[in-house]
């Protein structure tokens, strides 16, 4: 398979479940759109309910276990219809009230007064098998497939049909690597960090017809206001040797729009890690990220047609 299929990725787990209820935008909403989400079944045993965040322009929603978990705009909290959550092996499970198109921002401290919601990107927490000795490290996790991880809206009233499958990668264990916020977080006041991995070797499991299948990709973010900031970095075991995956960590910076963030290795700022390379070469040193304004809006903050990047 190729690498660019979709997973749900692990860090979705910690930043979401333990923060609720903040977001990084803040204007009033005119124009909305649907989304309907079809989630099949998960291989290891779930919660009643899962979990769905989306990350657009200086937007992002958490729709949490039966409850809206909404952005805080100026005049207050702004909340989609899905009160009672999503349910497992459930088609077309509808959510109105998604922000999109021409926004107007109505804060004294942004540079863009003026951007546009086409974009998002979808991200959704695994099922976690606790491990029975208490052991963290033998914690197993089953990342679910999710088509697509991000779309654009485009049209009057648009609609977009997502798919969610917790029973078709490996099951896999997780190393963490901590992070650190630099003051250039505090001063321009920035806390969500959202990313997007690539895995070329991770493993799918095999069917009547698929055999050997690797390679996914997925959504994730870090949170500088959540107690746990770690990045993740999945391994598996091979005759019973421990081996790290390929893992690429890119900032999803095209849909922040007032700042853009950087990963800080050996002094320079990068866009783009590889976390097994970090590994082997620095363990579990922490890594550090940094924030700088932006002097133009990024392409995933202009409507859909626009060359400008």
């Amino acid at each position: 398979m190729k690498s660019t299929t979709q997973i749900i990725k692990v860090l979705a787990l910690f930043f979401l479940i333990s923060f609720k209820g903040q977001s990084q935008n803040n204007y009033d909403v005119k124009n909305t759109g649907y989304i309907s989400f079809s989630i099949a079944n998960s291989t290891l045993p779930h919660k009643s309910k899962q979990q769905i965040s989306l990350y657009g322009c200086n937007t992002s929603i958490i729709i949490d276990s039966g409850k809206v978990v909404s952005p805080k705009y100026s005049n207050g909290s702004y909340s989609v219809k899905r009160p009672n959550g999503f349910s497992w092996n459930t088609a077309n499970q509808e959510v109105s009230g998604i922000p999109f198109g021409h926004q107007k921002n109505k804060t004294n401290n942004k540079k863009f007064k003026n951007f546009y919601v086409s974009k998002y990107y979808i991200a959704s927490p695994p099922v976690v098998q606790k491990s029975k000795n208490g052991n963290k490290d033998d914690n197993l996790y089953d990342i679910g497939l999710i088509t697509p991880d991000n779309f654009v809206f485009d049209g009057v009233k648009p609609n977009q049909l997502v798919y969610l499958d917790y029973s078709i990668l490996k099951e896999t264990y997780i190393d963490y690597i901590p992070v650190h916020y630099d003051k250039s977080f505090d001063k321009l006041n920035v806390y969500l960090i959202p990313f997007k991995v690539e895995s070329p070797d991770f493993p799918w499991k095999d069917t009547k017809v698929i055999k050997n299948a690797k390679g996914a990709s997925g959504i994730g973010a870090l949170n500088k206001r959540d107690s746990i900031n770690k990045l993740f970095l999945p391994y598996n075991y091979i005759n019973k040797e421990k081996r790290h995956l390929q893992f690429k960590v890119s900032i999803l910076n095209d849909i922040l729009l007032d700042h853009k963030i950087f990963f800080m290795i050996d002094g320079k700022k990068r866009e783009t890690i590889y976390l097994n390379e970090y590994y082997k070469k620095y363990g579990k040193k922490k890594i550090v990220l940094k924030v700088v304004k932006r002097k133009k809006p990024p392409c995933g903050c202009l409507p859909p047609k626009a060359k400008k990047h």
